[in-house]
């Protein structure tokens, strides 16, 4: 009996920080299930699971390798002690059996989402901002310029909730075999302590998971448990490794003979030309891209996007490299929990795309802007002159608000990175243009909506698109799956900390600074976009930052 622990949601991939070896990535987890399918040793599943928050996109391709399990004929048993609505759709749909310990709790109560307004808070701290976007739905910034919520972001985040909560229900549906009308009811009353929830067939026992793993191995007749890790394994480290990272040098092995490729974009879209930690840098994934281009053992490429957009000049770069990749070698992008604005610019460049029905795809617009400190420099008796030479050369400055002559280049500025967007979804999705702007307007679209209205393929995870991969190349089984990029080790960490950038420096400090100002979530997110702009002459189709828990 295999026992796996998934107490949290698995990384896209697995990147180890200066003092730790990195958490398991979804790869991981997906290879320890494949694992248990071949296995001709193994009798059965084991699973405990936790909270996977917002990880609408990922339950879909842990569900897929799951029911592989169960299809080989190895039962699969879970257990949990408290759960959230994305851990128990996942949980009732995989499971044959699902059981809770006895202080549990089943926190499985319905979709959420809750949209911070700050317009009146940054008036009282003399902030303000200045926003243009084209798309009626594009409303990344309007919590910056509004007390309360839009009639179009309400039309468009109703739509995506319901969607999602369909996901959940439909899981209940298919693995508890309710109605669609008692699963909802079931929804409304939570959430549940283990008594209820076992009352209202929700989970099949209340016990603790010594009790459950016992009673699994009794079910599958298997004679001993075997511990499954998922976090990857901690490098052992010389003295000459350690001298080697503080000198510069990553130890570098590149796989050799025909492979496919599976590349990942993970996190918010930047222009930056150095790795950062948790965004998508333009200039490496650029270089990369270009490497896979030129590399004729590279057979297919499996693109998998987890990226809520960012900047619109390093989504275009980023686009245009998938695209010299898919002109020599098929190009299947596999979207996680969301591949929006920037992250649906960048998948269009490839052949086809697959999600999840809880995915999030589209928001095909733009919006972009400054914040105007002036007002809070004055309470504070600070004056700024402002000399210029050029009509529009204080366009980024961050103490004033956009002249009108600004205000008008910058909306033209933003037209024609919208009409931009717009011909390269065109292009990739094969659509009439007309057809694009119906889908666009900024609206974010879930997987589900997104299949009916063509702007993805099919459903499916990673698993999936690497089989279509193969397909579409003429390769079989034989022809191994590399990552890129390669998994960062602890190494690499030290090694990258030793040889910074002079950018990346500048950009750790301001986040450091950041850090630092004791402020409301809400109103970091508004100084963050101010240091977005401060000093960079470029137009930001700013990220959909939306938690559906």
């Amino acid at each position: 009996l295999r026992e796996i622990v998934l107490l949290s949601p698995p990384a896209a991939t697995n990147q180890a920080g200066l003092f730790s070896a990195g958490g398991p990535s979804l790869r991981d987890v997906l290879d320890r299930l494949e694992e248990a399918r071949v296995d001709e040793h193994t009798a059965g599943l084991f699973i405990r699971f936790g909270p996977l928050p917002g990880a609408w996109g990922a339950i879909g391709d842990i569900a897929e390798a799951i029911e592989g399990v169960r299809d080989a004929g190895r039962p699969v048993h879970c257990h949990f002690e408290m759960l959230d609505n994305a851990g128990y759709a996942l949980a009732a749909r995989a499971c044959d059996r699902l059981t809770v310990t006895p202080a549990g709790m089943l926190d499985a109560v319905g979709v959420a989402a809750q949209v911070f307004y700050m317009r009146s808070l940054l008036d009282q701290l003399g902030i303000v901002a200045d926003i243009a976007h084209v798309g009626r739905y594009k409303d990344a910034a309007e919590p910056l310029v509004r007390d309360d919520m839009s009639p179009e972001t309400r039309e468009s985040l109703s739509a995506l909730l319901d969607d999602v909560h369909a996901v959940l229900v439909d899981a209940i549906v298919a693995g508890r075999h309710m109605t669609a009308e008692e699963a909802q009811a079931a929804i409304d009353a939570g959430p549940h302590d283990s008594a209820t929830a076992l009352a209202l067939r929700l989970v099949d026992g209340v016990e603790f998971d010594d009790e459950a793993i016992t009673r699994a191995r009794e079910a599958c007749g298997a004679t001993r448990n075997v511990v499954v890790e998922l976090e990857p394994t901690a490098e052992p480290m010389t003295l000459s490794d350690l001298l080697s990272a503080m000198s510069g040098e990553v130890p570098e092995g590149e796989p050799e003979g025909p492979r496919i490729v599976l590349a990942y974009l993970e996190g918010a879209i930047t222009d930056g030309e150095e790795e950062g930690m948790s965004t998508a840098d333009a200039g490496p994934f650029v270089r990369g891209m270009r490497e896979l281009a030129e590399d004729e053992d590279v057979r297919a490429v499996v693109l998998r996007i987890d990226s809520p957009g960012g900047s619109a000049l390093a989504s275009d770069r980023m686009w245009h490299a998938v695209r010299r990749v898919a002109d020599r070698v098929p190009v299947i992008v596999s979207v996680g929990d969301v591949a929006a604005s920037g992250g649906y610019y960048i998948a269009v460049a490839g052949h086809e795309i697959f999600a999840h029905p809880g995915s999030i795809v589209g928001s095909i617009g733009v919006v972009g802007g400054k914040v105007s400190i002036a007002p809070l420099m004055e309470e504070h008796g600070m004056h700024v002159e402002t000399l210029t030479r050029g009509r529009n050369a204080g366009w980024s400055s961050l103490t004033a608000l956009w002249t009108d002559e600004e205000r008008a280049v910058v909306e033209r500025l933003m037209h024609s990175t919208y009409e931009r967007f717009v011909s390269r979804v065109a292009e990739g999705r094969h659509m009439e243009w007309n057809r694009v702007l119906e889908l666009a307007e900024g609206r974010v679209w879930s997987g589900a909506d997104g299949l009916e209205r063509g702007l993805i393929d099919r459903y499916g995870g990673v698993r999936a698109a690497i089989a279509r991969a193969r397909e579409r190349a003429g390769v079989g089984d034989e022809v191994p799956v590399v990552e890129w990029p390669p998994e960062r080790t602890m190494l690499d960490a030290i090694a990258t900390s030793m040889g910074g950038s002079a950018g990346a420096t500048r950009t750790h400090a301001r986040a450091s600074i950041r850090d630092l100002i004791d402020l409301p979530a809400p109103l970091r997110s508004a100084m963050s976009l101010a240091t977005m702009l401060e000093g960079e002459h470029v137009l930001v189709t700013m990220p959909v930052v939306l938690e559906i828990r």
